[in-house]
Protein backbone atom coordinates (compact mmCIF):
# COMPACT_ATOMS: atom_id res chain seq x y z
CA UNK A 1 0.00 0.00 0.00
CA UNK A 2 1.42 3.55 -1.05
CA UNK A 3 1.66 5.72 1.93
CA UNK A 4 0.23 9.43 1.18
CA UNK A 5 3.31 11.44 2.58
CA UNK A 6 1.22 14.88 2.50
CA UNK A 7 -0.79 13.23 5.32
CA UNK A 8 2.14 12.06 7.13
CA UNK A 9 4.02 15.62 6.85
CA UNK A 10 1.06 16.69 8.10
CA UNK A 11 1.83 14.96 11.86
CA UNK A 12 5.13 15.55 11.50
CA UNK A 13 7.94 18.55 12.06
CA UNK A 14 10.03 16.26 9.97
CA UNK A 15 9.48 13.73 7.97
CA UNK A 16 12.49 12.08 5.67
CA UNK A 17 11.64 9.43 3.08
CA UNK A 18 14.73 6.85 1.41
CA UNK A 19 17.64 8.93 2.43
CA UNK A 20 20.38 8.09 0.43
CA UNK A 21 24.08 9.75 0.05
CA UNK A 22 26.74 8.70 -1.71
CA UNK A 23 30.39 10.14 -1.82
CA UNK A 24 33.18 9.74 -4.59
CA UNK A 25 36.36 9.11 -3.31
CA UNK A 26 38.35 9.32 -6.57
CA UNK A 27 37.22 5.87 -8.64
CA UNK A 28 35.25 4.67 -5.04
CA UNK A 29 32.09 4.74 -4.00
CA UNK A 30 31.41 5.57 0.10
CA UNK A 31 27.56 4.68 0.91
CA UNK A 32 26.95 7.16 4.03
CA UNK A 33 22.96 6.32 3.98
CA UNK A 34 21.31 3.45 1.95
CA UNK A 35 17.81 4.62 1.86
CA UNK A 36 16.26 5.99 5.73
CA UNK A 37 13.18 6.74 6.72
CA UNK A 38 11.70 7.96 10.21
CA UNK A 39 9.50 10.74 11.52
CA UNK A 40 10.02 13.61 14.26
CA UNK A 41 7.06 15.02 16.13
CA UNK A 42 6.98 18.84 17.01
CA UNK A 43 8.61 19.37 20.12
CA UNK A 44 10.13 15.70 20.55
CA UNK A 45 13.37 14.78 21.30
CA UNK A 46 15.25 12.03 19.91
CA UNK A 47 18.77 10.30 20.02
CA UNK A 48 20.42 8.94 17.18
CA UNK A 49 22.77 6.72 18.08
CA UNK A 50 25.66 4.76 16.22
CA UNK A 51 29.43 3.86 15.93
CA UNK A 52 31.64 6.33 13.83
CA UNK A 53 30.94 5.80 10.08
CA UNK A 54 27.53 4.63 10.75
CA UNK A 55 26.15 7.85 8.82
CA UNK A 56 24.59 9.85 12.10
CA UNK A 57 26.49 12.74 10.72
CA UNK A 58 25.54 12.86 7.24
CA UNK A 59 22.14 12.34 7.82
CA UNK A 60 21.72 15.79 10.71
CA UNK A 61 24.01 17.75 7.83
CA UNK A 62 21.06 16.58 5.73
CA UNK A 63 18.86 17.88 8.37
CA UNK A 64 20.02 20.67 8.08
CA UNK A 65 20.39 21.46 4.06
CA UNK A 66 23.84 21.91 4.88
CA UNK A 67 24.36 19.11 2.17
CA UNK A 68 22.00 17.86 -0.58
CA UNK A 69 21.05 14.08 -0.49
CA UNK A 70 22.13 11.25 -3.75
CA UNK A 71 18.64 10.34 -3.31
CA UNK A 72 15.43 10.45 -1.03
CA UNK A 73 13.85 13.78 0.48
CA UNK A 74 13.42 15.58 3.74
CA UNK A 75 10.07 17.63 4.61
CA UNK A 76 10.07 20.02 7.15
CA UNK A 77 6.63 21.04 7.91
CA UNK A 78 5.28 19.91 5.10
CA UNK A 79 7.87 21.45 2.75
CA UNK A 80 10.88 19.91 0.92
CA UNK A 81 14.28 20.80 2.46
CA UNK A 82 15.99 19.00 -0.28
CA UNK A 83 14.86 20.79 -2.69
CA UNK A 84 15.89 24.42 -1.82
CA UNK A 85 18.69 26.38 -3.51
CA UNK A 86 21.56 27.49 -1.73
CA UNK A 87 19.92 31.14 -0.78
CA UNK A 88 16.44 29.50 0.21
CA UNK A 89 18.70 26.73 2.31
CA UNK A 90 20.74 29.68 3.84
CA UNK A 91 17.27 31.46 5.10
CA UNK A 92 15.78 28.27 6.08
CA UNK A 93 19.29 27.31 8.67
CA UNK A 94 19.09 30.71 9.78
CA UNK A 95 15.58 30.99 10.75
CA UNK A 96 14.30 27.69 11.09
CA UNK A 97 17.77 25.91 12.66
CA UNK A 98 20.23 25.94 15.37
CA UNK A 99 23.32 24.05 15.58
CA UNK A 100 25.65 22.67 18.04
CA UNK A 101 28.87 21.30 17.20
CA UNK A 102 31.73 19.07 19.43
CA UNK A 103 33.73 21.94 19.24
CA UNK A 104 34.48 25.66 17.47
CA UNK A 105 30.85 26.98 17.84
CA UNK A 106 32.27 29.98 19.77
CA UNK A 107 34.20 33.24 18.44
CA UNK A 108 37.53 32.86 20.58
CA UNK A 109 37.69 37.09 20.85
CA UNK A 110 34.46 37.68 21.70
CA UNK A 111 32.97 37.26 25.22
CA UNK A 112 29.93 34.99 25.83
CA UNK A 113 27.64 37.53 25.68
CA UNK A 114 28.78 39.02 22.14
CA UNK A 115 28.87 35.49 21.32
CA UNK A 116 25.38 34.87 21.48
CA UNK A 117 24.34 38.26 20.14
CA UNK A 118 26.44 37.99 16.99
CA UNK A 119 23.51 35.47 15.32
CA UNK A 120 21.23 38.22 15.90
CA UNK A 121 23.18 40.72 15.12
CA UNK A 122 23.50 39.12 11.63
CA UNK A 123 19.97 38.82 11.23
CA UNK A 124 19.18 42.26 11.66
CA UNK A 125 18.06 42.30 15.10
CA UNK A 126 17.98 46.06 17.45
CA UNK A 127 21.06 45.62 19.75
CA UNK A 128 19.01 46.08 22.56
CA UNK A 129 16.28 43.07 21.66
CA UNK A 130 19.33 40.86 21.00
CA UNK A 131 21.15 41.99 24.31
CA UNK A 132 17.69 41.25 26.16
CA UNK A 133 17.54 37.82 24.54
CA UNK A 134 21.16 36.80 24.98
CA UNK A 135 21.17 37.59 28.35
CA UNK A 136 17.83 35.38 29.32
CA UNK A 137 19.33 32.52 27.45
CA UNK A 138 22.49 32.65 29.25
CA UNK A 139 20.48 32.96 32.71
CA UNK A 140 18.38 30.40 31.85
CA UNK A 141 21.31 27.97 31.17
CA UNK A 142 23.25 28.99 34.43
CA UNK A 143 25.73 31.46 33.01
CA UNK A 144 24.27 34.99 34.41
CA UNK A 145 28.23 35.47 36.17
CA UNK A 146 29.95 34.23 32.78
CA UNK A 147 28.53 36.66 30.16
CA UNK A 148 31.66 38.60 29.93
CA UNK A 149 34.43 35.97 29.99
CA UNK A 150 35.69 34.63 26.52
CA UNK A 151 35.54 30.88 25.69
CA UNK A 152 39.15 30.31 26.93
CA UNK A 153 37.80 31.58 30.28
CA UNK A 154 35.45 29.10 30.68
CA UNK A 155 34.97 25.40 31.38
CA UNK A 156 34.64 23.04 28.07
CA UNK A 157 30.98 22.29 29.77
CA UNK A 158 30.36 26.08 29.99
CA UNK A 159 31.78 26.61 26.56
CA UNK A 160 28.94 23.94 25.54
CA UNK A 161 26.31 25.56 27.37
CA UNK A 162 27.95 29.12 25.61
CA UNK A 163 26.85 27.18 22.12
CA UNK A 164 23.83 25.97 22.82
CA UNK A 165 23.07 29.69 23.75
CA UNK A 166 24.31 30.25 20.48
CA UNK A 167 22.52 27.96 18.44
CA UNK A 168 19.08 29.51 20.28
CA UNK A 169 19.40 33.24 19.39
CA UNK A 170 17.17 33.40 16.52
CA UNK A 171 14.67 31.04 18.01
CA UNK A 172 15.02 27.65 15.65
CA UNK A 173 12.26 25.52 15.73
CA UNK A 174 14.72 22.59 15.37
CA UNK A 175 17.71 21.77 16.91
CA UNK A 176 20.65 19.87 15.93
CA UNK A 177 23.35 18.41 17.74
CA UNK A 178 26.30 16.73 16.63
CA UNK A 179 28.41 14.81 19.68
CA UNK A 180 28.31 18.10 21.67
CA UNK A 181 29.47 16.17 25.00
CA UNK A 182 31.90 14.31 22.87
CA UNK A 183 35.30 16.30 24.59
CA UNK A 184 33.43 16.69 27.69
CA UNK A 185 33.93 14.16 31.00
CA UNK A 186 31.05 12.44 32.27
CA UNK A 187 29.84 14.56 35.32
CA UNK A 188 29.70 17.58 32.55
CA UNK A 189 28.39 15.46 29.88
CA UNK A 190 25.17 14.97 32.44
CA UNK A 191 25.30 18.83 33.04
CA UNK A 192 25.40 19.49 29.32
CA UNK A 193 22.82 17.05 28.37
CA UNK A 194 20.13 18.30 31.38
CA UNK A 195 20.82 21.71 30.30
CA UNK A 196 19.63 20.11 26.10
CA UNK A 197 16.58 18.23 27.87
CA UNK A 198 15.65 22.11 29.87
CA UNK A 199 15.58 24.02 26.74
CA UNK A 200 13.13 21.22 24.88
CA UNK A 201 11.06 21.59 27.62
CA UNK A 202 10.95 25.01 28.16
CA UNK A 203 10.94 26.55 24.72
CA UNK A 204 9.61 23.63 23.19
CA UNK A 205 12.20 23.44 20.93
CA UNK A 206 12.20 19.66 18.62
CA UNK A 207 16.02 18.25 18.96
CA UNK A 208 17.50 16.17 16.92
CA UNK A 209 21.22 14.84 18.82
CA UNK A 210 23.11 12.23 17.37
CA UNK A 211 26.26 10.33 19.34
CA UNK A 212 27.91 7.57 19.79
CA UNK A 213 27.29 7.23 23.46
CA UNK A 214 24.46 4.95 24.88
CA UNK A 215 24.28 7.40 28.58
CA UNK A 216 24.20 10.61 26.20
CA UNK A 217 21.35 8.92 24.24
CA UNK A 218 18.86 7.84 27.25
CA UNK A 219 18.08 11.34 28.07
CA UNK A 220 15.80 11.90 24.92
CA UNK A 221 12.44 10.77 24.58
CA UNK A 222 13.52 8.09 21.41
CA UNK A 223 16.60 6.86 20.66
CA UNK A 224 17.23 5.41 16.68
CA UNK A 225 19.94 3.14 16.34
CA UNK A 226 22.09 3.61 13.22
CA UNK A 227 25.16 1.66 11.71
CA UNK A 228 26.10 1.21 8.16
CA UNK A 229 23.41 3.90 7.25
CA UNK A 230 20.39 2.35 8.08
CA UNK A 231 18.22 2.62 11.32
CA UNK A 232 18.22 -0.60 12.46
CA UNK A 233 15.56 -0.14 15.29
CA UNK A 234 14.83 2.32 18.19
CA UNK A 235 14.31 2.01 21.81
CA UNK A 236 10.09 2.68 22.82
CA UNK A 237 9.46 3.55 26.63
CA UNK A 238 7.03 0.99 26.80
CA UNK A 239 7.74 -1.95 24.17
CA UNK A 240 11.54 -1.90 24.99
CA UNK A 241 14.05 -2.68 21.88
CA UNK A 242 12.04 -2.39 18.86
CA UNK A 243 12.59 -2.37 15.10
CA UNK A 244 11.90 -0.15 12.13
CA UNK A 245 10.10 -1.15 8.77
CA UNK A 246 10.67 1.65 6.35
CA UNK A 247 7.79 2.94 3.74
CA UNK A 248 9.12 0.03 1.09
CA UNK A 249 8.37 -2.32 3.52
CA UNK A 250 12.05 -3.30 4.41
CA UNK A 251 12.91 -4.76 8.27
CA UNK A 252 16.60 -3.60 9.43
CA UNK A 253 17.17 -6.21 12.51
CA UNK A 254 19.80 -4.80 15.29
CA UNK A 255 22.93 -6.59 14.75
CA UNK A 256 22.83 -7.87 18.46
CA UNK A 257 19.01 -9.55 17.76
CA UNK A 258 20.71 -11.31 14.64
CA UNK A 259 23.81 -12.62 16.52
CA UNK A 260 21.69 -13.94 19.40
CA UNK A 261 19.24 -15.59 16.71
CA UNK A 262 21.86 -17.30 14.28
CA UNK A 263 20.59 -14.80 11.47
CA UNK A 264 22.25 -14.95 8.13
CA UNK A 265 21.24 -13.71 4.99
CA UNK A 266 18.06 -15.61 4.93
CA UNK A 267 15.12 -16.26 6.97
CA UNK A 268 11.96 -18.13 6.69
CA UNK A 269 8.73 -15.58 7.54
CA UNK A 270 5.91 -17.71 8.49
CA UNK A 271 2.24 -15.89 9.63
CA UNK A 272 1.21 -17.21 12.91
CA UNK A 273 -1.64 -16.49 15.20
CA UNK A 274 0.75 -14.19 17.43
CA UNK A 275 2.10 -12.12 14.24
CA UNK A 276 5.07 -12.81 11.94
CA UNK A 277 7.43 -15.20 12.84
CA UNK A 278 10.92 -14.81 11.32
CA UNK A 279 13.20 -17.54 11.78
CA UNK A 280 16.70 -18.47 10.17
CA UNK A 281 16.98 -20.61 7.32
CA UNK A 282 18.69 -23.46 8.43
CA UNK A 283 22.38 -23.43 7.02
CA UNK A 284 22.55 -26.48 4.97
CA UNK A 285 19.42 -25.59 3.23
CA UNK A 286 20.88 -22.30 2.09
CA UNK A 287 24.04 -24.26 1.32
CA UNK A 288 22.65 -26.30 -1.23
CA UNK A 289 20.67 -23.38 -2.98
CA UNK A 290 23.94 -21.76 -3.52
CA UNK A 291 25.44 -24.86 -4.77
Amino acid sequence: MTENIEEIAEKYKVVVRDLMKVYKRGRKEVIALRGIDFEVSEGEFITIVGPSGSGKSTLLKLLGALDKPTAGSVLFDGHSVTLLDDYRAMMYRRRKVGFVWQSGNLVPGLTALKNVMLPMNLAGAPKDKSQERAEMLLTTMGLSKRMEHKPNQLSGGENQRVAICVALANQPELLLADEITGELDTETTDMVMKSVRMINEQFGTTVVNVTHNDRVAATADRVLRIRDGLIEGQKHTIYGEMTEVDAKGRVVIPESVRKLANIGKRVVLEITDRGLLMRPLETHLEEDEQS
